[in-house]
């Protein structure tokens, strides 16, 4: 018998870890190949356009061309987007709709495209950064290791997640976010297998970006923001009020895209997706010469803010542009990333916030960390991921000096923002995408019930551990040896050959999630919808 229960752990052990392992470390190296390239050509991409920028100052011949180069890079940004609609829009969003089985995508396709489609918009220095396109590449090329598997339905979505956390892991040199990235953001949850195979990615995939590193001598952190000075117990009180305001900032940003989204769905019909494509690309080219701050990602806006030699006025007008300009790319869908921009208007909020701080009476000494904080408490009420924010603070910053405080500001954001029970950002993104595929498609609820096959995917695992298809709930699992259902309140329940399992889902074709669902319980046996 204790034989028996041995080979029972080493056979699960092999089905359920060494895949993750395997798949893993092959994910994160190329992941982390890739992305190491990804950006070290969206660097060179933002020389040139700046470069060209400065070029063409004082010639009004130059300047001509240069606004028809972004006219013609603007047409090709919106033939991009009809020939490969997955690269429209951030990369975050839509990753986070087909990990979670919301969306469809095609891997070879949205690789390309995503690369292609960024470095027009990187060129022509439109405000987009580098870590959504990574996340959404790391997708396509987990989507491309999971295809080695013979059951390519099943590990897919475990695979093409940790290529996610890897791909935001190397873009933002921060590898303990990745790995929350994915889990808190991402899946909204922890389970084994998701920590394992997201964990081993990350670490492969930031071996690989740090060999490359060190190679071509480039550093793998995203700031360098230097020694910070230590906050103190006596200043708690400007914390907490700090971050009150961040949380109102947050909520002046999400109220901001909720009301432009329900103006441009009356506008949209008056104006071709090419029109405001372009328009996105000649705007930028206006900035260019007339704001060169509110163009390229905000990477350096954010390394010059903690020096405080910047007046009110100013920050006021560069937030109020390029929170504008983000409104107007997310509504066009122009290929890039939106996080590092978020993370500018984070900064220049904390550090409108830290100036009045100041003015109450807080230490001018420690305004670079108020403004740092601040960035990072807005960025994690903006995806709602607190913990992500709280890493993302330590990993930036290179210390865990400030610690309890960062953790303070930002949980203080976190609670606000959930009470004013505003839908987050991404999540709006991935609604309006879900909503662009099913176009004309009426949803279905209905029970399936299903018998596990020998040899199944699920055996093994927990409830809670496998990826059902999107917007399903497991409701009862039945024994093979018992006659009574067993509901499974918690998903700690282990399935195993002959369970039979009802699941309840919302789906647009029925061929499709019985598929998937063959997928995961074996083929042996016939699975039958109930209507509800």
């Amino acid at each position: 018998m204790k034989e028996t229960k041995n080979n029972y752990r080493y056979k699960e052990y092999f089905a359920n870890v060494m895949p993750c392992i395997f798949y893993g470390v092959i994910c994160g190296v190329i992941t982390g190949a890739f992305t190491f390239l990804f950006k070290l050509t969206a660097k060179w991409a933002e020389e040139i356009s700046r470069w060209i920028y400065s070029l063409s100052r004082g010639s009004w011949i130059l300047i001509t061309a240069v606004f028809f180069a972004l006219t013609i890079f603007g047409f090709g940004m919106a033939f991009l987007h009809k020939k490969i609609p997955e690269v429209k829009g951030g990369g975050i969003p839509r990753s986070e709709g087909v990990l979670r089985g919301m969306l469809s995508f095609r891997w070879l396709r949205t690789l390309v495209g995503t690369f292609i489609g960024s470095m027009m918009s990187y060129i022509c220095g439109v405000p987009l950064g580098s870590e959504g396109p990574a996340v959404l590449m790391g997708t396509a090329i987990g989507g491309m290791c999971g295809g080695i598997s013979k059951n390519r339905s099943t590990w897919n979505r475990y695979v093409m997640t940790g290529g996610a956390g890897a791909g935001f892991a190397v873009a933002t040199g921060a590898p303990f976010s990745g790995i929350l990235f994915a889990l808190e953001e991402i899946h909204k949850r922890f389970t084994p297998m998701l920590v394992l195979m997201v964990s081993v990615s990350v670490v492969s995939a930031t071996c690989i970006n740090r060999l490359f590193c060190t190679l071509f001598g480039i550093n793998a952190s995203l700031f360098d923001f230097g020694k910070l000075p230590s906050l103190e117990l006596g200043q708690f009180g400007y914390l907490l009020l700090g971050g009150l305001l961040v949380a109102l900032g947050v909520g002046i940003f999400d109220s901001s895209i909720a009301l432009f989204s329900k103006l441009t769905v009356k506008l949209n019909k008056y104006f071709h997706g090419y029109v405001k494509t372009v328009a996105v690309f000649i705007i930028t080219g206006l900035l260019a010469f007339l704001f060169a701050d509110t163009i390229y990602s905000g990477h350096d806006i954010i390394h010059h803010l903690t020096e405080n030699n910047r007046s009110v006025i100013y920050l006021v007008i560069l937030v109020v542009i390029r929170l504008v300009m983000m409104l107007l790319i997310t509504d066009s869908g122009v290929t890039g990333g939106i996080f590092i921009p978020t993370l500018a208007i984070g900064a220049l909020t904390s550090a409108i916030i830290a100036k009045f701080l100041i003015f109450i009476g807080m230490s001018p000494d420690i305004f670079p960390v108020i403004v740092i904080l601040g960035m990072c408490g807005f960025i994690g009420g903006t995806l709602r991921a607190p913990l992500t924010a709280t890493v993302l603070f330590v990993e930036l910053t290179e210390s865990a000096e400030n610690l309890f405080f960062g953790a303070l500001l930002i949980f203080t954001v976190n609670a606000i923002v959930t009470l004013l029970g505003q839908t987050p950002f991404y999540d709006m993104a991935l609604e309006r995408m879900e909503e662009a595929q099913n176009e004309g498609k009426t949803p279905v609820i209905a029970y399936f019930e299903m018998r596990v096959s020998r040899g199944a995917f699920v055996i093994g695992k927990t409830v809670r551990d496998i990826m059902w298809p999107a917007s399903a709930v497991v409701t009862g699992v039945t024994r093979a040896e018992e006659s009574e259902e067993d509901m499974d309140h918690d998903g700690e329940k282990k399935l195993l050959e002959g369970d039979t399992v009802v699941l309840r889902a919302k789906f647009y074709d029925e061929n499709e999630i019985v598929s998937l669902l063959h997928g995961l319980v074996g083929k042996d046996h016939e699975i039958i919808r109930k209507e509800i």
